[in-house]
């Protein structure tokens, strides 16, 4: 009780104090520059214009942050419920409003028999879509109510799931939702450094930004100073071809391998590789090359021997933490992927795989643009020896 009337007296006091100051403030204005009618016109225009801005600074949309965690079950180590937390925070600070999504994806254990592992992967489909779904209904009532809504979805999955999870909103991301990322100078797409030169400083933050069409995804930072930083922006620019100054910055993220040394193909294999190497991985490139050609089962078990194989690595150094050279990353994977398969129109009628190690962020938007016709091989890689995967990378 007494709190609430020392809140009403205190807003009672602000009332009269600003009534006060209005009507006292010309009387001093005017004593100090006398009848000047322009310049007191003048100022009380920019005064009433600098109100304005303010008023409608805050009252404008920080959008919705979208925190979606799918969990393994019987994971190799455990799932730490810590990336909930600090994503949930990290919303809440810096969206106007939270929507979280958590639902565990059963992961068939390296002894289980084929059974088992089918009944894993109906469970594990299942529980997409239902996350899936989950988070469309609340795009669909986003986009009815304010289009004008940025949204910001926060992924935390093992990487074929990230992958899987990004080609369901391929048809399905509304497409009047805008999404809030760290601010950057211009257009970033034009905005690789001089050769050797390093890339956009990465702002705070603190520093949001609206004006993207579609949402963004923001990543977990292993800088000490921040917790979570934007790192792609899901929309149709991640298509756009690489500049000559891009490709050169890109080539030293990652190197593109047409014919990776030491794998070898099954010349009857039906399907073919791609081996994405973008995190500190050491091992991770070979044993994958040596699971696409001696065969292994996809997402949706189907096991298979590739003929041929495409390797992007970015070898031991992460990513640069900025939306500039995660997104010329994942237009540089796209560029090199379509490439390869269009000077290669023997390999038409293959099925296309990908083995990832990446950031979850990179793994969702490449899934975004072509997910819907590659499929994705989980790790720990199903061999033609079931129960037997390969060693752990």
């Amino acid at each position: 009780m007494w709190e609430g009337a020392s809140q009403w007296m205190v807003a009672a006091l602000a009332g009269v104090a600003a009534a006060v100051a209005a009507g006292t403030v010309p009387d001093v204005i005017k004593g100090w520059l006398g009848d000047q009618k322009w310049f007191l016109t003048v100022l009380c225009v920019a005064t009433a214009g600098v109100f304005t801005g303010i008023n409608l600074w805050q009252q404008r949309s920080r959008g919705v942050g979208i925190v979606i965690s799918l969990p393994r079950k019987s994971w190799r180590e455990p799932w730490s419920d810590q990336w909930m937390a600090a994503a949930s925070d990290h919303a809440r600070r810096n969206h106007d409003s939270r929507f979280a999504v958590r639902r565990e994806i059963d992961a068939a254990g390296p002894g289980a028999d084929a059974a088992d592992r089918a009944e894993a992967r109906k469970v594990r489909k299942d529980t997409l879509d239902l996350a899936y779904e989950l988070v469309t209904i609340r795009l669909t009532e986003l986009s009815e109510s304010d289009p004008s809504t940025p949204v910001s979805l926060y992924i935390n999955a093992a990487l074929p799931d990230a992958f899987e999870l990004g080609a369901k909103f391929k048809h399905n991301v509304q497409r009047e939702l805008r999404g809030i990322g760290s601010a950057l100078p211009g257009d970033v797409r034009r905005e690789a450094p001089p050769e050797g030169g390093n890339p956009p400083p990465r702002q705070e933050d603190a520093k949001w930004f609206e004006g993207t069409d579609t949402p963004v995804l923001p990543q977990r930072s292993e800088r000490g100073q921040s917790d979570f930083f934007s790192s792609v922006r899901i929309g149709s620019r991640l298509k756009d071809p690489l500049t000559p100054a891009e490709a050169v910055r890109a080539m030293k993220l990652a190197r593109v391998v047409d014919e990776p040394p030491g794998f070898v193909g099954d010349a009857e294999g039906r399907a073919v590789a791609l081996v994405v190497h973008l995190s500190d991985n050491p091992l991770m490139v070979s044993q994958a090359l040596r699971a696409a050609g001696e065969g292994c089962a996809d997402t949706d078990g189907r096991w298979d021997r590739c003929r041929a194989a495409l390797v992007v690595d970015g070898g031991p150094a992460n990513i640069p933490e900025s939306v500039a050279d995660f997104e010329l990353v994942v237009r540089h994977v796209y560029a090199a992927w379509h490439g390869w398969v269009a000077a290669r129109p023997q390999y038409t009628g293959l099925s296309p795989r990908i083995f990832i190690a990446a950031p979850v962020s990179v793994a969702f938007a490449l899934g975004w643009l072509f997910g819907h016709t590659v499929k994705a091989v989980p790790h720990p890689y199903e061999t033609d020896k079931p129960g037997e995967p390969c060693s752990s990378s």
